[in-house]
C-alpha cells in the first residue's frame, strides 16, 4: 500500500490561509480582482473593530452610569456601575494600546485633549473636523501586519498585481506573502523583479493549493462568446449602385461605380488641395532652465530611480542663479539618506523626516509644522 503524504500545513497556518480571500483565484491568475478582494477585506475589518470598540465603550459607560445614578433604588446598582466601569476602563486602555491615541468619549476619534481644545473655537472646531483622515483612522485599529499589509494594497497594487502576473500559478500567494515582508523591510520600497525571480528559482510549487479549483477558475475567467451574431453584409452588383446614384443625384455611374466627369453646369468647380505631412526638425530642449526661468507650480512624478531627486536639485540650482534673493524651503517626507546630499547647500531650509515610520498623527503634526513656518518666512520663497 502507498505510503499517505503527511499535510504541510499546520493547525495555525490553516486559520492563516483561510484568513485570506480563496488563494486558488490568486493562483489561477486572477491577481487584480483578489487584491481588491484582501483591500475589501482589510478595510471592512478595521471599520468593524472600530465600532466594536466605540459600542463596547458605549455600552459600559452607559451601563456605569446608570449604576452610579440607581444606587438607591437597588443594592445591585453599585455593583453593577463598578463592573461596567472597570469594563470601560479595559475597553479605552485596549483602544489606547491599539491606536496609540487616548478617546475616552464613544465615537469621538483622534486625541481628547486636541478635541476639547478644538471644541471652544468655532474656526478650530470645524478645521479639527475637516482634518481628519478617516482611513488613517480606521487602519489604527488593524493589527500591525495588516496595517502595513492595506498600506501596500492602498498605494501599490498596481505594482504587486504586475510582479505576481510574471510569477508561475503555484508560488504567487508565497510571492504575495515575500513581497509583503520586503515591503515592511524596505520602509515601502520592493526588491527588484530580478530578485523576485532569483529567489522564486528555488521555491517548490505550493502544495497546499487546490489545483483542481484553480483548472476551474482558470477555465470560467476564460474569454467566452455570449451569442451575440456577427454583422453580416451584403455585396451589391455594380449596376445597381450606379442606378441607385443615378436616381438619387442624377449623374451616371460607369459599370465600375465610378461617377463620370461630367457635370451640370450649375455646379461649381471643386479645387482640391494635397499636402504632404512632414516632420519638425528636433531641437535640443533644456529642461532645467525651462524651470528656473518661470518658477511656477510643478508636480514632478515618477517612479522609484528615475531621477526625480536630482532633477530637482539641478533646478534649484538654477533657480538660486537666477534668482539669489529667493528663499528656497524644501520639505523632505521620505528621509532617504542616499538623497540626502542632493540638496544640502543648495536649499535654504531643509526640512527631513521619515513619515513612513511615524505614526499618521505624528505625521501630520510634522507637515502642519513644516507649513506654518514656510507661511512665516517673509520675501519671495518657494516649496519644495
Amino acid at each position: 500500500m502507498q505510503q499517505q503524504i503527511p499535510m504541510l500545513g499546520t493547525k495555525e497556518t490553516a486559520l492563516l490561509r483561510d484568513d485570506y480571500p480563496s488563494i486558488e483565484y490568486l493562483e489561477a491568475g486572477n491577481t487584480a480582482s483578489w487584491l481588491q478582494e484582501r483591500q475589501d477585506q482589510l478595510l471592512v475589518r478595521a471599520r468593524d473593530e472600530r465600532n466594536g470598540m466605540n459600542l463596547a465603550k458605549f455600552i459600559t459607560l452607559t451601563t456605569a452610569l446608570t449604576g452610579a445614578v440607581c444606587y438607591a433604588t437597588s443594592p445591585l446598582a453599585p455593583i453593577g456601575a463598578v463592573v461596567a466601569g472597570v469594563g470601560y476602563l479595559w475597553s479605552i486602555v485596549q483602544d489606547l494600546n491599539d491606536t496609540h491615541q487616548f478617546a475616552p468619549i464613544p465615537f469621538i476619534r483622534g486625541g481628547f485633549f486636541e478635541f476639547l481644545s478644538a471644541m471652544g473655537d468655532s474656526v478650530a472646531r470645524d478645521e479639527y473636523f475637516a482634518n481628519k483622515n478617516e482611513l488613517a483612522d480606521l487602519m489604527l485599529h488593524l493589527e500591525p501586519m495588516s496595517k502595513y499589509e492595506f498600506a501596500m494594497l492602498k498605494q501599490s497594487s498596481h505594482v504587486v498585481c504586475e510582479y505576481l502576473s510574471a510569477v508561475e500559478p503555484g508560488k504567487r500567494f508565497y510571492a504575495y506573502r515575500w513581497l509583503l515582508d520586503w515591503f515592511i523591510q524596505l520602509r515601502g520600497q520592493f526588491p527588484t523583479r530580478e530578485q523576485l525571480s532569483g529567489h522564486l528559482a528555488q521555491v517548490t510549487i505550493d502544495p497546499r493549493v487546490n489545483y483542481q479549483q484553480v483548472t476551474v477558475i482558470q477555465e470560467a475567467i476564460q474569454p467566452q462568446n455570449l451569442g451575440i451574431p456577427q454583422t453580416r453584409f451584403a455585396q451589391l452588383p455594380n449596376h445597381a449602385v450606379g442606378a441607385r446614384f443615378e436616381e438619387e443625384t442624377g449623374h451616371f455611374a460607369g459599370s465600375f461605380g465610378e461617377i463620370s466627369s461630367m457635370q451640370s453646369a450649375s455646379s461649381p468647380p471643386v479645387n482640391t488641395e494635397i499636402s504632404t505631412y512632414t516632420t519638425k526638425p528636433q531641437v535640443q530642449y533644456d529642461l532645467i532652465a525651462h524651470i528656473a526661468k518661470k518658477v511656477t507650480n510643478i508636480l514632478w512624478v515618477g517612479v522609484p530611480g528615475s531621477g526625480k531627486g536630482i532633477t530637482i536639485s539641478n533646478a534649484i540650482d538654477a533657480i538660486k542663479r537666477l534668482h539669489p534673493d529667493i528663499h528656497i524651503f524644501y520639505i523632505d517626507p521620505k528621509g532617504d539618506e542616499k538623497e540626502t546630499g542632493y540638496f544640502l547647500g543648495r536649499v535654504d531650509t531643509f526640512k527631513r523626516a521619515k513619515i513612513l515610520e511615524m505614526f499618521p498623527v505624528e505625521a501630520v503634526k510634522w507637515v502642519k509644522e513644516c507649513f506654518s513656518e514656510f507661511q512665516n518666512i517673509s520675501g519671495s520663497k518657494l516649496g519644495c
